[in-house]
């Protein structure tokens, strides 16, 4: 039954994603778009990875000293660029400093997947 839990909550993180992405309300960081042009990914590359998404793993609580809040968590994407070559994309949750409300999601990094 954990596995299935699992599994549901994993479909309702990745169909919110899909809908701030749908929305355009996804923040890309300035880390982001550096990793997106140094390995020529476009914005259709991370629409196919995002719409298409059918798994997403937690991965780590975000340590960057720029976290403003410890409920904020990494989960990974994996796809398929529009070219075929493996890609993945880091989000993380953004939690309000004080009142610990969800702020957002934020695209952390997409690039290649080695």
């Amino acid at each position: 039954m954990v596995a299935e839990i699992g599994e549901q909550l994993a479909s309702l993180v990745i169909k919110d994603i899909q809908d701030v992405f749908s929305k355009g309300e996804l923040i890309k960081t300035d880390d982001c778009i550096r990793d997106m042009i140094r390995c020529g990914l476009y914005e259709v590359d991370l629409q196919k990875v995002i719409m298409n998404a059918t798994r997403i793993d937690k991965v780590m609580p975000a340590s960057s000293p720029r976290a403003s809040n410890p409920k904020n968590t990494h989960y990974v994407i994996y796809g398929d660029s529009s070219t075929g070559i493996l890609v993945y994309c880091k989000i993380c949750t953004n939690y309000h400093p004080v009142t610990d409300a969800f702020v957002c999601w934020k695209l952390t990094s997409f690039c290649h997947s080695d």
